[in-house]
């Protein structure tokens, strides 16, 4: 429920201008001393934007780096620094979803992974676990204290505990705080569904492959890649192993998944049929847009002045490239149509040519989705004859329909 107190602060003007995936959700932003505690303002925002009512709490030292005032100015709420009789760990807890603690020292791990609770946040934290709600957690330090043998221990205790650890993006010797939109995304899904995909295995392919003309010259489409990585962050969201083979994309790779770079439908296929060889995946879901033609290459570059008949031929079949079935098969078909009916109708033919569990078909001809859009609509067909019609919507709620109904699939339903 909204408070006073934010009712009229012109934080409220954002919350729910992205998506209200996390509508009349309460979430504890918990602050600790690391340098990287700026990003936390952007998350508190994020988080915001997608619908979530954000309330801060920080240890003293992180109020020593930052105004809890600017917190206040991100959120419309102001921060809590010390704890008063009004026990602000047990009504926060009561009040809250789920607690983000972003960014999370190692002195401020070891603390919650131990039981010591001499501050607001590892006090809140242990709270939240007693209480059974979920923590999602963003380390923030010098990479080789991440290596050490005593932050091993730490991350294995608070794993053992339910909390989710979004994995630092290490650069220059430091794990850092990986994007604030990234982490408020992650948060989100997790809170949602928790850990409903933890021990499953997924394969995934995105974006564009490409047939080279000559040197300098490639056709291709204009997939961004975007439907694929979506599908890899919900998933890991969710407590999944994650395999990406990946072509070319307009969107940043997650660092938190196994991620393969090709550039052909050649290499496409050849990296999935390797990766089936070698794993028994759960769940595949080709989710590229794989060039469905070679060409045969020119020599050098082609000289402008001079034209030339190109011949396209098809290629290979990725998907038809796997060496060991899963136990559910996505595929997609985005397709130029006229009407769903015949929407549906293209999709059936993939289930046969593919014998796949479920095709995503959506419509390759309408503005606004598809292709290089955050956006998109979609028919799921089950092999079994189930349909499920997804209006248009963000491709990463998309994301959560697809695997919510794989898993559907993989429990019997």
């Amino acid at each position: 429920m909204e408070t006073e107190e934010s009712k009229f602060h012109p934080s409220s003007t954002i919350i729910k201008s992205f998506s209200d995936t996390l509508k009349d959700k309460c979430i504890i932003l918990a602050v600790t001393a690391s340098i990287s505690l700026y990003r936390s303002l952007d998350t508190a925002r994020w988080l915001m934007r997608r619908g979530a009512k954000v309330k801060v709490i920080m240890s003293e030292e992180a109020s020593n780096l930052i105004s809890p005032d600017m917190f206040y100015w991100a959120t419309g709420i102001k921060p809590v620094v010390k704890l008063t009789g009004a026990t602000e760990h047990i009504s926060l807890t009561r009040e809250c979803d789920a607690m983000l603690i972003a960014p999370a020292t190692f002195s401020s791990m070891s603390k919650i992974a131990y039981g010591i609770t001499d501050n607001p946040v590892s006090l809140t934290a242990i709270t939240f676990m007693g209480y059974n709600k979920p923590i999602i957690l963003v380390p923030a330090m010098h990479e080789k204290m991440e290596n050490t043998k005593q932050y091993e221990e730490i991350e294995k205790r608070l794993i053992q505990s339910y909390v989710f650890i979004i994995s630092p993006y290490v650069a220059e010797e430091v794990a850092k705080y990986p994007d604030p939109q990234f982490v408020a995304r992650v948060t989100g899904s997790h809170m949602l569904r928790r850990y409903d995909m933890k021990g499953l295995k997924l394969l995934i392919t995105a974006g564009a492959t490409r047939a080279w003309i000559d040197d300098v010259r490639f056709i291709t489409n204009p997939s961004s890649g975007r439907m694929g990585i979506e599908l890899s962050i919900e998933a890991y969201s969710r407590g999944a192993e994650v395999d990406l083979v990946h072509g070319h994309t307009e969107v940043q790779i997650p660092h938190t998944v196994n991620s393969y770079h090709v550039d052909t439908t050649e290499e496409m296929a050849n990296k999935i049929a390797e990766l089936t060889s070698k794993n028994n995946y759960d769940i595949i879901i080709g989710a590229a847009a794989p060039l469905d033609f070679d060409v045969e290459k020119f020599e050098g570059k082609m000289r402008s002045e001079l034209s030339y008949n190109i011949n396209l031929t098809p290629a290979k079949k990725t998907l038809k490239s796997i060496y060991k079935r899963p136990k559910v098969l996505i595929s997609f078909a985005a397709e130029s149509i006229k009407s769903d009916e015949e929407l549906i109708e293209k999709a059936k033919e993939k289930i046969a040519k593919y014998n796949s569990d479920i095709v995503v078909a959506n419509p390759a001809n309408l503005s606004g989705i598809g292709f290089s859009s955050l956006y998109d609509k979609a028919v799921l067909i089950f092999k079994n004859g189930k349909i499920i019609s997804v209006e248009k919507t963000l491709k990463e709620n998309l994301a959560r329909v697809i695997l919510d109904s794989a898993l559907n699939l993989i429990r019997g339903g």
